[in-house]
């Protein structure tokens, strides 16, 4: 299967020159790196098809991670967010991971793993989860933009050496595409990669193990609930009401509450 590319500023048409500068100066960052996907390869890594066993979901034993995922969709779809439905939307996330069979935490413990939490909701709740070890984590900006039907990956200079052993920590997996392009440029082949994440569309999870097989790594993705679709925008929507965010902005919802939580115990 053909899988994205590395693709350099200067190759990018001029329109697409133009979406990269604008997302650099929304985001205050310089993305060193651009990864492409263009319309076909999202086609193929996004087709219909049956998700493998090494992708691992919570409810389908435990129901509680579905009224949770039903908080989190109610407060993303309010006209205004309270403080107190931020609270809530962020402690249901965070109940989620804790009834993942298997913890971020432990994946991160494991001698010789690196941790990548992409700005700015991986990193708040790899922080909070307490899996951000000295040394050892990364947080690296990394931005998909739309580019002749298919998309950009734009990713800052916040990435380790190559590494065998990647724990993966972020909200929401839709189209995939922003962790398939850390994978790209992170891992090494042969690599085992645990991706932690509270919800998954179908699609999105397809295609991170299809992206994983092609690129030779061994993924496991734990996730607490897939359900919806991708909308035109590449966003996770409920099939029955497509004007209806499953999870909305995480990082705009969580981070003017993320302050008010305890950190878990954290990795030394």
């Amino acid at each position: 299967m053909n899988t994205a590319r590395l693709v350099e500023r200067a190759e990018l048409l001029p329109d697409a020159v133009r979406t990269v500068e604008r997302y650099e100066e929304q985001y205050g960052s310089r993305f060193h790196q651009l990864v492409h996907f263009d319309r076909q390869v999202l086609k193929d890594l996004h087709a219909p098809g049956a998700l493998p066993d090494t992708v691992r979901i919570a409810s389908d034993t435990r129901l509680d991670v579905v009224e949770r995922m039903a908080t989190v969709t109610s407060v993303a779809n309010l006209p205004e967010q309270r403080h107190a439905d931020r609270d809530r939307y962020l402690r249901a996330l965070l109940d989620i991971y804790a009834m993942l069979p298997v913890q971020a935490a432990d994946a991160a413990s494991v001698p010789g793993a690196t941790v990548l939490a992409p700005e700015r909701e991986g990193r708040i709740l790899a922080e909070l989860l307490g899996v951000m070890p000295d040394g050892r984590c990364w947080a690296p900006q990394a931005k998909r933009m739309p580019v002749d039907g298919g998309l950009l990956v734009g990713v800052d200079e916040q990435l380790p050496a190559a590494a065998d052993r990647l724990v993966i920590v972020d909200g929401v997996v839709a189209s995939g595409v922003t962790l398939m392009a850390m994978m790209r440029l992170a891992a090494v082949p042969g690599a085992v990669v645990d991706v932690f994440t509270c919800h998954a569309t179908e699609e999105g999870a397809l295609a991170l193990a299809r992206c994983a097989q092609a690129l030779g790594l061994s993924l496991t993705l734990h996730v607490g609930h897939v359900s919806g679709m991708l909308n035109d925008k590449y966003y996770s929507v409920d099939p029955g009401a497509p004007a209806t965010l499953l999870l909305g902005d995480i990082g705009d919802t969580i981070s003017p509450v993320a302050q008010d939580i305890p950190t878990q115990g954290a990795l030394a």
